[in-house]
């Protein structure tokens, strides 16, 4: 399969591109003189400098403010104190727990509620004895603290003194209690809780059935299914998510009425409860829901019904037959259309013929048929769908394209398409954008006589979104004899078609626009030397030579700034030895920009080769930004030894994770999560990725978790993983975290893993977050990698309009990684193998929270 070369200039707030969570950096970017200064002013007589100076603590980094904070939880002055224990949250300073604990006997509420916030974030066994004792404090809202912090502690001895203060006579007590049993998921809770499905506190009541569905013990069922007559809708609406996550099958036919409720809330709660609990009987209950409601409008967006049915399913294959029953029958246009959408989104393939049955009939409106073939669609699909390509309705004419794109594959050339998409181009009527979507699936054809349509498009001057879809479109057609009409292209006055020449020509130039653009390189006359050198490298990666590779050598001796870049990434992207060679013989170069951007291109070369041991070698830079994409590319380039687990690069990148350069320790990170995803390694992911669950450094947490879930491995019993879902500060963390939730996980961690999955979606402060943890938890996940291209990231930052060149980036790659580091010359990042997916520019390491 081809590997193409996708040029994005990514123009993002790179200072202010992430959400500020509370957990800095271990090793804090500050001036050598700051710890001394804080220190110093700790130690003042004058409580406002103490003051100022503990609120100052959390900048300093983990390895240095760590010490500071437990000398100024001892301070004198309560303000000092309290700023104190911020600090230690935020810098999850070990030992701040113990230090904080005699404070739950001072006569200040404020410090007692502290130690509570501290015991909370920061779990340490010793204190489970005194928190108990909080809970009989006199103050409510320490009691509530105290609970909420016992919940942290991830240990059945915090078990019994909540339960023994289930009566408390605060609501917000209950509540929290409530909270905290369902958060230790220890089943000895259910009974007690069931008790409290009757308190007189609508809130209480409802944290309380919340619970019992988090700690899904069937014993509750019974209770939740009475509560269903609760007058507040609050509690019936947690009654139908409880018995959704429970799965109680006895609950069908009393959830079902529901469905079709007038309140919103209860409609989609027992639509979705419907779903989890997935039964014959359940799925009944949900066809009969398509059609009202939410679901009347027959549109092809997502409702609550149709994502119900999806959940069904993709966990049994049993209602895809159902479904096909009604559609082979006589439903009504917005029922076959709700019921063909779930058939795409289940992509079920067998059913394709009676989707396109039920088209022809007339019981399934056209648009909605082709929205479903694009999910459910097989090749024997494709002369449909072509029909609706120049279809007059415009909807139509839009749904067609899209199955078109998802169906055709350029790797398996398909010429009859060709011939309806050109008579499709001929009317008049369409829209520019029309004609670039039908373009660019000439393209996807893969059928080389599309070439000379492509060819005249692309020279159609007065249509210039058109003509740019034609020279993509050549590039993703692959080799077809169209060289010289994009080489022609290089010289047009255009820069933005030059760039998209280029791009076209790497991915799809043969043998003759290798020398053709060689030949300009040597030339005198004037040209964009940026364009050209992008597509050479492109068509490098596919077609090397030996010439070619000495020939940008010596084009080496005279290039500079943002050309030697560029003459770097074209060396390093052919796949010869005689390629690796000439790169070790750059790293002599005693130019941090030349060695820092041989490092990042080695992972374009063969893993196990040559490469990484020159890969293995720049960990040992003496320039740190070197040594950062030294360990990103290990990742990429690691060899049997490192994929088994056992030695070699894996102890060279574990060596450098807990190293102060943070970049490197972010990269290496990573790059151990790519080693054991594919190798298949859980075991490698645990022994090195499962203690970075607690690292201070929030990108390091990143890519742990990142590697946890392409892996599938879990950290004992997924407590790490739970609590950095609820508890981190970071927005990338807890998606990180819900990925590796959302993954396949043993029956002993299901139930819990659900619940959390359920709290997040529901309490999240971040709409992405919740919105990722709706996604649940799949039948099955495969992790294989998938397929892979290369692509420059132009970096800019907010104070310019260009990139610019050694500004630094975080970039965020399908699959969860960071890669961290700074841009080259051209103020680019070059991704060799970046997988199928978003790319997205997260705040740099230095300034992440």
């Amino acid at each position: 399969m081809r590997s193409p070369l996708v040029l994005a200039a990514i123009v993002a707030t790179v200072t202010a591109a992430a959400t500020v969570g509370h957990a800095p950096p271990a090793f804090a970017v500050v001036w050598p003189d700051v710890p001394e200064r804080v220190a110093r002013a700790l130690t003042a007589q004058d409580p406002v400098t103490r003051r100022m100076a503990a609120q100052e603590l959390s900048t300093l980094g983990r390895a240095r403010g760590t010490p500071l904070v437990l000398a100024a939880l001892g301070d004198p002055d309560v303000e000092v104190k309290l700023a104190a224990a911020q600090s230690a949250i935020r810098l999850r300073a070990t030992g701040a727990t113990s230090a904080v604990l005699p404070w739950l006997g001072d006569r200040e509420a404020r410090l007692r509620i502290a130690a509570c916030e501290v015991a909370r974030a920061l779990p340490d066994a010793r204190a489970i004895q005194q928190l108990a004792r909080g809970l009989g404090d006199a103050d409510a809202a320490v009691r509530a603290a105290a609970a909420d912090a016992l919940g942290t502690q991830a240990s059945a001895d915090a078990v019994a003194p909540l339960l023994g203060r289930l009566d408390d006579a605060s609501p917000q007590v209950r509540i929290q209690i409530a909270r905290a049993l369902a958060r230790l998921g220890d089943k000895r809770a259910v009974v007690p809780l069931v008790g409290k499905v009757q308190d007189s506190v609508v809130d209480v009541r409802q944290a309380v059935v919340r619970a019992l569905g988090e700690l899904g013990d069937a014993r509750a069922s019974q209770a939740l299914i009475l509560t269903l007559r609760d007058n507040a809708n609050e509690v019936r609406v947690e009654s139908l998510h409880a018995l959704g996550r429970l799965r109680t099958p006895e609950a069908v036919e009393t959830i079902s009425p529901f469905a079709t409720d007038r309140n919103p809330a209860l409609r989609q709660a027992a639509l979705a409860a419907l779903g989890r609990i997935g039964t014959r009987e359940s799925m009944r209950a949900l066809i009969g829901a398509l059609g009202v409601a939410d679901d009347a409008g027959g549109g092809l967006e997502r409702t609550p019904a149709r994502q119900a049915l999806v959940a069904v399913g993709s966990a049994a294959t049993a209602p895809i037959s159902e479904l096909s029953a009604v559609l082979k029958g006589s439903p009504n246009p917005q029922v076959a259309t709700s019921v063909a959408w779930v058939l795409g989104e289940l992509r079920a393939q067998s059913e394709a013929p009676t989707i396109i049955s039920a088209m022809r009939r007339g019981v399934l409106p056209s648009a909605a048929a082709l929205h479903a073939l694009a999910g459910a669609g097989t090749r024997d699909s494709i002369p449909v769908v072509l029909e609706y390509v120049g279809d007059k309705n415009p909807v139509v004419r839009s749904e067609a394209a899209r199955a078109a794109k998802a169906l055709l594959d350029p790797t398996r050339p398909d010429g009859r398409a060709v011939e309806p998409l050109a008579a499709a181009l001929r009317n008049t009527n369409l829209s520019q954008d029309e004609s670039a979507a039908l373009a660019i699936l000439l393209g996807r054809t893969g059928a080389p006589r599309a070439a000379p349509i492509l060819v005249s498009l692309s020279n159609t001057k007065k249509f210039p979104v058109l003509r740019l879809a034609a020279i993509d479109a050549l590039g993703t057609l692959g080799p077809a004899d169209a060289d010289d009409a994009l080489l022609e292209k290089l010289d047009d006055s255009d820069a933005t078609v030059r760039l998209h020449a280029a791009i076209a020509l790497g991915d799809a130039g043969k043998d003759r626009a290798r020398e053709a653009l060689l030949g300009k390189l040597d030339g005198g006359e004037e040209l964009d030397r940026a364009a050209v050198l992008t597509a050479l490298g492109g068509v490098l990666a596919r077609v090397p030579s030996e010439g070619a590779i000495i020939r940008l050598a010596r084009a080496l001796e005279l290039g500079a700034g943002p050309e030697r870049d560029a003459l770097l990434l074209a060396i390093g992207r052919s796949n010869l030895p005689s390629a690796v060679r000439a790169l070790g013989t750059l790293l002599r170069s005693n130019d941090p920009d030349d060695r820092r951007t041989i490092a990042t291109v080695l992972s374009a070369q063969p893993s196990g080769g040559p490469a990484e041991a020159l890969a293995r070698g720049l960990l040992r830079d003496p320039d740190p930004t070197v040594r950062a994409q030294a360990a990103w590319s290990m990742g990429a380039l690691g060899d049997a030894a490192d994929r088994g687990g056992g030695s070699g690069g894996i102890d060279a990148l574990t060596a450098v994770i807990p190293s102060p350069d943070l970049d490197t320790a972010i990269n290496a990170t990573a790059a151990v999560g790519r080693l054991a995803a594919r190798a298949r390694s859980a075991p490698l992911a645990v022994r090195v990725l499962c203690p970075l669950l607690r690292d201070a450094r929030t990108y390091v947490r990143v890519n742990a978790l990142a590697g946890l879930a392409a892996t599938g491995a879990r950290c004992g019993d997924g407590s790490s993983e739970r609590a950095a879902l609820a508890d981190d500060g970071n927005d990338l963390v807890r998606s990180a975290a819900a990925a590796v939730l959302q993954r396949p996980s043993p029956a002993s961690m299901r139930t819990a893993d659900t619940a959390a999955l359920e709290r997040c979606a529901q309490s999240d402060r971040s709409g992405a977050v919740a919105q990722r943890c709706r996604g649940g938890i799949p039948a099955r996940a495969d992790t294989a990698p998938g397929a892979t291209h290369a692509v420059d990231v132009y970096v800019v930052p907010d104070t310019s309009t260009t990139p610019r060149a050694r500004v630094a980036y975080a970039l965020h790659i399908e699959g969860g990684y960071l890669r961290a580091g700074i841009a080259d010359r051209r103020g680019a990042c070059f991704e060799p193998v970046a997988p199928d997916g978003e790319l997205s520019l997260e705040r740099p390491s230095a300034q992440a929270r």
